[in-house]
């Protein structure tokens, strides 16, 4: 195996995990959201998580959804502004996830064409 099949290879091995890693947060937060009366404790964690993994996502969050009101006294935040940021952050998931496997196509479909241009198979 040459340096550069190992690099491919790896590179794909991330790739896949990546993609296994998001559909499962964007199923576990589908279980929590699914699940009555709704535990805003495991909203709050999975909310922290995602932040942590993927903290590009709190950007882009208020970039579409500038902030709207004042800070509520003593920093409340009420139930349903948790509940509606997971909800945001599942389709910024299935959104990132989309995007990635489109990339990935776009590299192999170059990848391919460009063999092929050169007189590859």
């Amino acid at each position: 195996m040459t340096e550069k099949e190992a690099i491919e290879l790896f590179e794909k091995d991330h790739f896949l995990q990546e993609q296994k890693d998001i559909e499962k947060d964007i199923n576990d937060i589908t279980s929590i959201l699914s699940r009555y009366p709704i535990d805003i404790e495991q909203v709050k964690a999975k909310i922290k998580k995602i932040n942590d993994d993927h903290s590009e996502n709190i950007f882009l969050n208020r970039i579409v959804f500038p902030p709207q009101r004042t800070s509520s006294p003593g920093g409340y935040i009420p139930d349903q502004d948790y509940i509606n940021d997971l909800i945001w952050k599942r389709l910024y998931l299935q959104a990132k996830k989309s995007g990635k496997l489109f990339e990935e196509f776009c590299q192999e479909m170059r990848k391919l064409f460009s063999s092929e241009a050169i007189g590859g198979a």
